[in-house]
């Protein structure tokens, strides 16, 4: 199964054994690929975790520090560090606008069902940017939970409400697709409009350099096997 990842200066795809990564750096697309590894995923969160704008990066800097200052000494919480949970929740709808264009891009790989080249780049332009596998089914999921208990419960339950319907969406897919169509509507048009946004030349071409990438190490892989 082929499963995409947009941060801050690129998109990268993966599978359970190997990654290919396309990021931006002064205007430049530079590719990447790995076996998947310990260290590759420190790569990888290390890349995303510093691809953010400065201001989010001080933000979040702030929210760990008022959490760690408020279980040192609960004296000093002003709201419960347990929004902080919340919020990293709903992520997906502050994405930085950067972030949002190379998300739009990897949907738009997804969603075109022809042969990925660059070649067919304005044919994946045109491509659907509502992805039906993309995580922010399971953050629909999560406030589902969240928000209905929230009526009725404390914070704390509310939170776990919230990872019971994540865990929800994420096991029962298959099922709940069947029976549950609003919400998988509803994720897309989060996605449409909150979650992605329609990227320029140079978003598509790096998800689709990252895609071809992918492709061809998965190939060389399979060729090796055989």
């Amino acid at each position: 199964m082929i499963m995409g990842m947009s941060f801050g200066r690129g998109v990268l795809f993966h599978d359970r054994n190997v990654l290919a990564c396309a990021e931006v750096r002064d205007g430049v697309i530079h590719l990447w690929a790995e076996k998947i590894t310990i260290r590759t995923i420190g790569k990888l969160w290390y890349r995303i975790f510093f691809s953010f704008p400065w201001y989010y990066q001080l933000f979040h800097l702030m929210l760990a520090g008022y959490v760690v200052a408020t279980f040192v000494n609960p004296a000093w919480e002003i709201v419960s560090p347990l929004w902080v949970a919340v919020y990293i929740g709903g992520f997906h709808f502050v994405f930085p606008r950067m972030m949002k264009k190379f998300h739009g891009a990897e949907h738009k790989v997804f969603s075109y069902h022809g042969k990925k080249s660059l070649t067919a780049l304005n044919e994946i332009a045109r491509a659907d940017i509502v992805n039906d596998g993309c995580s922010t089914n399971l953050v629909v999921w999560f406030f589902t939970g969240f928000v209905l208990s929230a009526i009725f419960f404390p914070l704390e339950y509310s939170i776990a409400c919230g990872v019971i319907g994540l865990l929800t969406g994420m096991f029962g897919d298959r099922v709940l697709r069947k029976y549950c169509g609003f919400i998988y509507r509803l994720s897309g048009f989060f996605q449409k409009y909150f979650t992605t946004k329609e990227p320029d030349r140079i978003h598509l071409e790096t998800a689709i350099r990252s895609y071809i990438l992918f492709e061809h190490i998965r190939e060389v892989d399979r060729k090796q096997a055989a």
